[in-house]
């Protein structure tokens, strides 16, 4: 007695449509899922912003005014006073926020992508809100 043998499985159109198919899928997809990591930076630096701003709020109501640029983020650290913030925080690419203070209060910077600080508008800065006296 001799048993057939099937053989079945795909045909190479198959398999060469089925590629096509998610190739095209894949074209709608890769940009949203490649745009996530600059989302990711814009809000670490959206909270970053505010927990500095809540520590600064929180050290005003002590000391009935903001620290000055000779102090820094430094009085804001749990190694001295009263421990605002456990250490003071990088932006996204490992740059150290920094304080510009304004007449009207300070403002927390990141200096960006390419962590240097810009003084003019046209840089790729990253601005708080002032947060006033």
């Amino acid at each position: 007695m001799k048993f057939k043998k099937s053989v079945s499985g795909f045909s190479h159109l198959e398999i060469l449509v089925a590629l096509i198919i998610i190739g095209v899928i894949l074209s709608f997809v890769a940009p949203v899922v490649l745009s996530r990591p600059e989302q990711a930076r814009d809000l670490k630096i959206k909270n970053d912003f505010a927990a500095i701003s809540m520590a600064i709020e929180l050290y005003k109501l002590d000391h009935s005014k903001l620290p000055t640029s000779n102090q820094g983020f430094e009085v804001l650290t749990a190694n001295n006073g009263l421990g605002y913030l456990k250490e003071i925080p990088t932006d996204p690419w490992g740059t150290p926020y920094r304080f510009d203070f304004l007449n009207a209060g300070l403002m927390i910077r990141s200096a960006g992508p390419d962590g240097k600080f810009d003084d003019t508008k046209d840089g790729d800065d990253r601005l708080s809100e002032v947060i006033t006296n």
